[in-house]
Order: C-alpha cells, then sequence, then structure tokens
C-alpha cells in the first residue's frame, strides 16, 4: 500500500509531501489547480517515460519518491529477492530527473535501472488514466487473470499438464538425440572413427610437455656435451690442476704440517670429504655425458610426435585431458548408439502413450476455461451495464486450434491456450482488443468493472483511477462511487474525480489547490477534516449555500449507509 509521496520541483509543486491511507482515498479540486501534476508525479516515480518539462521552472533537478508498507506479496518478494534488494519493514522507491536527461532510481537505498524499477511498481501498482500503468492491458496477463478465477480446480489441472508435458517433451528430446537408424548410422561411423583416432595415438597426459622437454634439450645438445666435457675435465681430468689432483695435493701439504696445529687435523678431514664428494659428482657428470646420444631421427620423431598430439588436442578440446574426457565420453555414446534400437522402440511406445494423455489433459483444461470465461464474459456485460455501457458486448477469445497436431504445436507447461480480451464498447460495433480502445472514459469504466470482478484475486494493492468520471452522471456516478467503495475494502485506492458522488464516498478526501506564493505558482494538496463544503462545490460550483450543501449532506449520508452494509 502508498503511505507517503515525496514530491520535489514537479511542474507547479516546489516541495511536496503526501500520507496516503487505507480505503477510498480521493482527490479534488478546482480544473486547473494541479490534480494532474499528482498523476504525473506518481507515474514518474513508478517509472514511465517523462521529459524534462516535468520539472519545475527556475529549478535544475526533480525527485519523487514513493513508500509503500504491507508490500509484501509473493511476487515482490521473489521480484526483490532476483534484485538482490534486501527485505525491510517499508520499501522506498526514488527517481531523480535533471536538466541534463540524467535518471536515477533507488529501491531501499540500492541503484537500480529503470526497467528493475518498472518491474518492481508493476506489481505494487496499477494507474489506469491518461498515462496507462495497467496490468490489465497486456495480453500476457489474460490467461493467469482467468486462471486467477478458476479456482483450485485449474490449479491442479496446471500442474498435471505441466508434469505430462515435461515427461513428453523429455521423451521428444531424447528422441530425438537418438535419431533415426540412418542418424544412428551416420553418427556411429564418426564416433567410431574418433574413438580409433585418439586410441591408436595413444597419447597421455603430459605427454606433450615431456616431449617439449626432450626438444629442448636436443636443440642444446651442442651446448650440453661441452658444457658436461668440461666440467667432468675441470673435477676429474687428467691434467695436473683437476680439482681433485689438487684437493689430494692440498691434502698432502697440510699433513707434512699436522704435528704443529690441532686444527689442521680437521681441515684435512673436511679436505677429504670434499674429495669424496666432488669424486662422485664427477662420476655423474661423465655418466651424464655417456648417456647422451643425438640423431637427426630423434629430433624428427619428436616433431611428428608432437604434431598428433597438437593436432588430436585441437580437434578434441584444446589439451589431452579434454580429449580423454571427450574420448570416454564417445565411446559411451557409440556404444549407446550402436544397442539403441530398442531403446528408441520403447521410447516410441511412451511417446504415444503419454502424448494421448497431454492431449486429454490439455482439452480439458481448455474446456474448463472456457466456463471460467463463459462466466466472466456475463459478469462483466452486467457490470459494464450498471456503469452505463449497456450496449458493450465483453468476449475472452481463445485461439482457435483445429487439430491434435496445433494443439500439441501450441502448448506448454501451461496448457495449449491463448487468450485476449475483447471488447465491443457501443451496440453493433465489433469486438476489439483493450488496446484499441479509444474513449478515456470507456477504458476507465471497463477498467473499473474488471477491477470490482478481480479484485478478490489481483495481489496488487494500489489502484489509481484518474478521473474515471469522464462522460457519466447522475445515476451511473453513484454506482461507479459504490464500485470503487467495493474494490476499496480490499484494496488501497487513489481517485482523482470531479463526482461529488464518489467525493462523498472517501474515507481520505484531499483537496487539491494552486495559489500565488513569494511570487511563485504553486499547488498545494490537503487532507480535509470536513469535506462537505469541497464535495457542495462539485454539485454547485463556488455559490452552493441554498441547495449545494444540503444535498451533499444527504450524499455523505447516503454514503455512509451503503459502507455500513458492505460490513
Amino acid at each position: 500500500m502508498l503511505s507517503e509521496l515525496n514530491i520535489k520541483n514537479i511542474a507547479l509543486i516546489e516541495s511536496l509531501n503526501l500520507k496516503f491511507y487505507e480505503g477510498l482515498n480521493i482527490l479534488s479540486g478546482e480544473t486547473g489547480a494541479g490534480k494532474s501534476i499528482i498523476i504525473d508525479s506518481l507515474n514518474f516515480v513508478i517509472g514511465e517515460r517523462a521529459d524534462k518539462t516535468l520539472i519545475r521552472y527556475g529549478t535544475d533537478f526533480a525527485t519523487v519518491e514513493a513508500v509503500f508498507y504491507d508490500y509484501e506479496t509473493n511476487d515482490v518478494t521473489t521480484y526483490l529477492n532476483n534484485c538482490g534488494i534486501e527485505i525491510e519493514e517499508i520499501l522506498v522507491i526514488s527517481r531523480k530527473m535533471t536538466l541534463e536527461g540524467k535518471n536515477e532510481c533507488r529501491i531501499n537505498g540500492k541503484t537500480a535501472t529503470l526497467s528493475m524499477l518498472k518491474g518492481l511498481t508493476e506489481l505494487l501498482c496499477d494507474i489506469h488514466g491518461q498515462h496507462e500503468h495497467q496490468s490489465l492491458l497486456r495480453v500476457s496477463q489474460h490467461l493467469n487473470l482467468l486462471d486467477s478465477l478458476s479456482g483450485l480446480l485449474v490449479e491442479s489441472m496446471k500442474i498435471e499438464v505441466k508434469n505430462q508435458y515435461k515427461n513428453y517433451t523429455g521423451i521428444i528430446s531424447e528422441l530425438k538425440r537418438l535419431g533415426d537408424s540412418a542418424d544412428r548410422d551416420r553418427k556411429c561411423d564418426i564416433l567410431s572413427y574418433q574413438v580409433e583416432e585418439i586410441e591408436n595415438s595413444k597419447v597421455y597426459d603430459g605427454e606433450e610437455d615431456e616431449l617439449l622437454e626432450k626438444r629442448k634439450r636436443i636443440r642444446n645438445m651442442e651446448k650440453i656435451l661441452s658444457a658436461l666435457d668440461e666440467s667432468g675435465q675441470m673435477l676429474d681430468g687428467y691434467e695436473s690442476d683437476s680439482a681433485l689432483n689438487k684437493t689430494k695435493l692440498a691434502v698432502s701439504r697440510l699433513n707434512s704440517i699436522v704435528s704443529f696445529d690441532d686444527k689442521i687435523e680437521g681441515l684435512i678431514s673436511r679436505l677429504e670429504s670434499a674429495r669424496i664428494e666432488m669424486k662422485d659428482i664427477a662420476d655423474e657428470v661423465n655418466s651424464l655425458r655417456e648417456q647422451l646420444n643425438f640423431d637427426a631421427r630423434s629430433a624428427e620423431e619428436i616433431e611428428e610426435r608432437l604434431e598428433i598430439v597438437r593436432n588430436l588436442t585441437r580437434k578434441y578440446g584444446g589439451s589431452v585431458s579434454s580429449m580423454l574426457k571427450f574420448f570416454e565420453s564417445a565411446k559411451s555414446e557409440l556404444s549407446e548408439l550402436q544397442n539403441a534400437g530398442e531403446k528408441v522402440e520403447q521410447l516410441q511406445k511412451q511417446k504415444v502413450k503419454t502424448e494421448k494423455t497431454l492431449l486429454s489433459s490439455l482439452k480439458s483444461l481448455t474446456l474448463e476455461r472456457k466456463k471460467t470465461a463463459i462466466e466472466l464474459e456475463s459478469k462483466i456485460t452486467k457490470e459494464l451495464g450498471d456503469l452505463g455501457m449497456a450496449g458493450s458486448t465483453f468476449k475472452v477469445d481463445f485461439k482457435l486450434l483445429d487439430n491434435d497436431k496445433e494443439i500439441l504445436e501450441h502448448s506448454g507447461a501451461n496448457g495449449c491456450d491463448n487468450v485476449e480480451f475483447l471488447i465491443s464498447p457501443n451496440l453493433g460495433e465489433p469486438l476489439k482488443p483493450l488496446v484499441k480502445i479509444i474513449s478515456g472514459g470507456e477504458m476507465s469504466r471497463f477498467m473499473l468493472a474488471l477491477k470490482n470482478i478481480l479484485s478478490v484475486v489481483d495481489n496488487i494493492q494500489t489502484l489509481v483511477f484518474d478521473e474515471i468520471d469522464t462522460g457519466i452522471s447522475g445515476h451511473i456516478a453513484e454506482v461507479v462511487a459504490s464500485k470503487l467503495c467495493n474494490i476499496s475494502r480490499s484494496r488501497q485506492v487513489l481517485a482523482v474525480t470531479h463526482l461529488p458522488q464518489l467525493a462523498a464516498m472517501a474515507d481520505n478526501h484531499y483537496l487539491i489547490e494552486k495559489h500565488a506564493e513569494n511570487g511563485k505558482t504553486v499547488t498545494t494538496l490537503t487532507l480535509l477534516e470536513d469535506s462537505l463544503p469541497e464535495i457542495a462545490r462539485l454539485i454547485g460550483g463556488s455559490d452552493y449555500s441554498g441547495f449545494a450543501l444540503p444535498h451533499a449532506k444527504e450524499m455523505r449520508e447516503w454514503s455512509v449507509k451503503y459502507k455500513v452494509n458492505l460490513k
């Protein structure tokens, strides 16, 4: 429910804080006072298109903030969770526009896109008027609204259809994957070649790294051999200046003076250990040298093997591990296809059986929906008659499906039905989609009729009617007032009106006025403690002392009695 609307720098409004309440909230005022500005402000904050002309003259930005409470329907909670927005006790949405054309939207303080904002507010608020923000005009919603009126039977049937459809499409997908006999033979030929190619290659994980290491050694063989030769000579060569010979000579010299210093013996011991370690290193260097043998054929074999490994990995996944995974998957699929004849036969039998069951469920669901549609058509036609549109015809149009094949082609988890609400607002005129209705008064009254019927199932908590009284008066005005009152017992209703009958029915009545202040024209909105003078003004203009005030009191008394009887 809309609790507050804070408006800044919108048209004639400099700054305005509005508090709205449950029930029927009526907004009235003189023509040109700025009633449309309130609706424009609400349209702006819920994400409708707006241009810079909305910004108050002499300022460079405009902002509107809307506060909702008791807003947590399942749809709203799911939407906020999907947007990553934390659920709080109240919901605050805001939108700012600058002269430079920049837009800033926030939901509970978190920056949001305009589409995110609009997606949320469509679940919170419906505005029926010149700037439509109406879920009922979206054809995609018509089937859901029809189902909402159908009750638990249709809901259970929809669950059954959903499960059967999932099973049916699963069988179709599996048959498509397996293909016919010719398809399987072609797939088997391809898979057999792929499996054989990978298997015969005997490529293993890590082989490419090993080959690259070998190639690196071969390409640097001359350098490796030279280094090993030279280091071997330096350590244990035949020359007298090799490391081992010099170490041996050092030990001999130290032995000649060992008796003169106790520390000499320790040095001799360390040199002997070093000599043994150097001897071991020298032997290993020589062994490495003897093991190295290079020929041109080895280099060619490595290059050839690398080419095989790289070609295969390029074809089958980009790496050896990916290729080996593909190999296992291909082997498994090949085995399945080679033995798929029996499975396909079983699936075909299941398909026939499931198709028959699904068709029966789809037709039963359509039949039940059509029963509800007939009831809805009758109720809407009656409502429109009450509202002064006695010549109107309303129809729930089902797209005709001629045969079982078409039914299956157009079926889904929600059934096979494609429906649209059509209306002929005048006797003798053809039925047209709702969006083709030209008259704003006709549109508003149709929406009121539909809302009066659907209010028990529509989860949108706040309904706004912008001058729904267009083109009506007298008894019809009383009917409009009573129907809006009916809706407002389960939903919050905001209505801009010129009708005294509707104003008299208000639970909360706001007066919109325009006046000069500090050399500027401003619009203000006041919650009236006593609305009788305003009701009287709506009845008889500015001079209402004679007959209008008593008439206003009669209207108020009638409204009070109507509300009491509703309880």
